[in-house]
């Protein structure tokens, strides 16, 4: 038998100026093997719950796959979200989220023969911020990683570092800098995590990208980027840290890209 949660009025929080705003409540179906979780508040549904927000606060939902399962997509007020989801609340609605079984993610490139860890721009640069307000080398969840002149152009990096996956693929970005081609002749531009309005700090999830000049004179690049930016992709490349642009704020005051990229796609 379906579940029905509520959250008590009492643990909601002040709205606008303090004063108690009129409660709205908000219907969460999970269909398949997963969890939505939600903010404001501590909330987790996993069948069907009807929750009370105050009117005029800004909800926050996002998926959780279950172990053999993997997020397929939003319904309801949330059907024109990619990951997680963010609206005013305003009105009773109803938030719908899908889950499938897990598909193992496969090399678009013919040049590249790992298997891609499927991931975020968030997860790979972390929470820890340094003075400057970029992603430390230390923060994030691949540990070690290629890094440094000596690794920064190889036509066939690793598909792991000591034992840590190197080749990610990442989904919902859009292009955020101008493309250009660098005087090594690397074609590059820098990504945006599309799906994460709560995370404030740009720099905490862009991450600069490069199609390597040495895969391009090889032959085996794929195509160079996209002129237009806010164009949504999906990519698939290897996590490098540059020590060198620690100070450059066109590179988020950080060493962390996807270098080279071995794919990328319009993301649908």
């Amino acid at each position: 038998m379906a579940t029905l949660a509520l959250v008590p009025a009492l643990a909601l929080p002040l709205g606008a100026g303090g004063v108690n705003q009129p409660l709205v409540q908000l219907v969460v179906v999970v269909r398949g093997g997963g969890s939505v979780d939600a903010k404001p508040g501590a909330h987790t549904c996993r069948i069907r719950c009807v929750w009370r927000f105050q009117r005029g606060a800004r909800a926050t939902f996002s998926a959780r796959p279950a172990a053999g399962s993997a997020f397929a997509g939003w319904g309801g007020a949330c059907s024109s979200a990619r990951s997680a989801c963010t609206f005013k609340v305003t009105r009773r609605r109803t938030v719908v989220a899908r889950f499938g079984a897990e598909q193992t993610p496969v090399s678009w490139s013919p040049h590249v023969h790992c298997t891609p860890v499927l991931t975020s721009v968030p997860e790979i640069l972390g929470s820890e911020q340094n003075a400057a307000g970029g992603a430390t080398e230390a923060g994030g969840r691949f540990q070690p990683h290629l890094r440094g002149g000596t690794q920064q152009h190889l036509l066939n990096p690793p598909c792991n570092v000591d034992g840590t996956p190197a080749f990610v693929e990442i989904h919902d970005v859009v292009i955020s800098r101008a493309p250009n081609r660098s005087s090594d002749g690397d074609d590059s531009t820098n990504l945006t995590q599309a799906d994460r309005p709560d995370i404030t700090n740009p720099n905490l999830k862009t991450i600069h990208v490069e199609i390597d000049g040495t895969w391009i004179a090889a032959g085996v690049n794929p195509p160079f980027w996209p002129e237009a930016l806010g164009t949504r992709l999906d990519v698939q490349g290897f996590v490098f840290w540059d020590p060198a642009h620690l100070d450059d704020a066109w590179h988020g005051y950080s060493g962390w890209e996807l270098h080279p990229v071995a794919a990328w796609r319009i993301a649908s």
